[in-house]
């Protein structure tokens, strides 16, 4: 797996931003956060990502509207989606899917099957 990717994280749970970046960032990974959908596509918008893993319920912008607006620009066609969230019903699953997610995981996710998605996702 290519190390120094610059993957956005973004959770509205400042513990879930702090240990999913101490994990990404001990993969040899750039990290930057978001705290909702809105800032997200701003971030995302300023700087290229190579991977995004996004929460799905937040406040301002939820995970299914992040990932379908960002799905909609020219940068966000090719980017690799990870939709991790705590909601386990395969309709939660099926929705993040149709809206563009490459991945569904629930959390709470072991670091050794975040580090084998992220791989996946970008070998």
């Amino acid at each position: 797996m290519p190390k120094g990717i610059h993957i956005l994280l973004v959770d509205d749970s400042p513990t879930i931003l702090n240990l999913l970046g101490l994990v990404l960032r001990q993969l040899g990974h750039e990290v930057t956060t978001a705290r909702d959908g809105l800032e997200a596509l701003e971030k995302a918008s300023r700087q290229p990502v190579d991977l995004i893993i996004t929460d799905l319920n937040m406040p301002r912008m939820d995970g299914l509207a992040f990932v379908a607006k960002w799905r909609a620009s020219e940068a966000g066609r090719r980017t690799p989606i990870i939709m991790l969230s705590t909601e386990a019903q395969p309709h939660d699953r099926k929705a993040a899917l149709n809206q563009g997610a490459d991945l569904y995981l629930v959390k709470p996710v072991s670091t050794s099957d975040l580090a084998k998605a992220v791989a996946s996702l970008l070998s």
